[in-house]
């Protein structure tokens, strides 16, 4: 039994129809992941490299016996995953391209009624990859733009929830804040950030999408290009916050809540790398000193107070992003729809994001 991608993921579905149980190998999902799959790899690594030797040596029914000899002794607790996924919820076994391994996990789950994906990941990606102009052409897309610590990704959070609205946080599904002081954590493969878009966007059928104002690269992944002509082209929304209040937002957001997870120690390491990577822009004198009101920051113990992290963030704000932001975000010739603080763009928001008359 086989389903097609298309059918597995339909447009404006809401959710996929049945939840992937993806069998491919770690090595291989690390290159691309199905959000929200059940990964139970019928092979790891180490044994999908043999089991290929012996295919590439001897052939099939050789490589088959491989795998087998490989695996004997843990497929009974694989197998028993993929019976419990499968009668949890509806299921559909996924590998590389819809063939033997899904075939054999299907058999030994004891569950024929699961289908396979035809074509599997690979046939899964195309569909996905095709679907993004259709996405995009039938919602009215709008960009929230304005200057560095301004609160723009807070702002897409806070209108997820509206209807007849799909906010996309591409900097979410980066990982990364698209910014020298970006990185969040391990960021994804680029096939997994495309996921990470292509799926609400084919999925939902709401009549609007917002997006934050980004660059084509997000840390190392990059925005699919009718996906970034979009942001480069819609209609803007400008958020307007006060110098004072970006620099207690950037101090939060890069300082203090990265040094209650991560540990004061790392995170003045990467911030003063990260300064330091700024020394061929911004000179070597205002570079040195804001590393040192850093330290000194540090050394007082003041990573809770933003007024001590002042002397640090204000330069890079006034000096280093406000230019890239003039730049980078030209106004002319783009139709600004509202412009104001985080309250006035949620009221402009709340009133437009509503369905459109019957």
């Amino acid at each position: 039994m086989l389903i097609q991608p298309h059918d597995l993921y339909p447009a404006r579905a809401g959710r996929a129809v049945r939840r992937p149980i993806d069998v491919r190998s770690p090595g291989e999902v690390a290159r691309g992941a199905i959000p929200g799959a059940l990964e139970v790899p019928i092979l790891n690594d180490e044994e999908r490299h043999e089991v290929g030797l012996r295919y590439a040596q001897d052939g099939p029914d050789a490589a088959f016996e491989e795998g087998r000899a490989r695996t004997e002794s843990d497929m009974t607790r694989r197998a028993a995953a993929w019976r419990a996924a499968a009668e949890e919820e509806p299921s559909v076994f996924v590998c590389w391209r819809g063939g033997q391994r899904s075939e054999l996990a299907q058999r030994l789950a004891g569950h024929p009624e699961t289908p396979r994906l035809a074509g599997g990941y690979k046939a899964l990606r195309a569909h996905l990859a095709e679907s993004l102009i259709g996405s995009l052409e039938r919602r009215e897309p709008w960009v929230v733009t304005g200057a560095t610590g301004s609160g723009k990704t807070s702002l897409l959070h806070d209108a997820a929830g509206l209807e007849s609205l799909l906010a996309l946080d591409l900097e979410g599904a980066a990982e990364h804040r698209g910014s020298t002081f970006g990185a969040t954590g391990p960021q994804p493969a680029q096939a997994t950030f495309e996921h990470r878009l292509l799926i609400p966007l084919l999925l939902g059928d709401e009549t609007r999408l917002l997006l934050e104002n980004e660059s084509r690269n997000v840390g190392r992944v990059h925005l699919p290009e009718p996906l970034y002509e979009t942001v480069r082209s819609a209609p803007l929304l400008v958020l307007e916050e006060s110098l004072d209040d970006r620099v207690a937002r950037i101090h939060e957001e890069y300082a203090r809540r990265p040094a209650l997870s991560r540990g004061e120690t790392a995170v003045l390491e990467d911030l003063s790398a990260a300064i330091g990577r700024l020394r061929r822009r911004l000179g070597a004198g205002p570079t040195e000193r804001m590393v040192a009101a850093l330290h000194d920051a540090c050394e007082q113990g003041a990573w809770h107070d933003h007024e001590a992290f002042r002397p640090v963030i204000e330069p890079l704000l006034l000096d280093y992003y406000d230019p890239l932001y003039r730049k980078a975000t030209p106004t002319d010739g783009r139709t600004v729809l509202a412009r104001g603080g985080r309250e006035e763009l949620l009221t402009w928001l709340r009133n437009e994001a509503l369905p459109s008359p019957a």
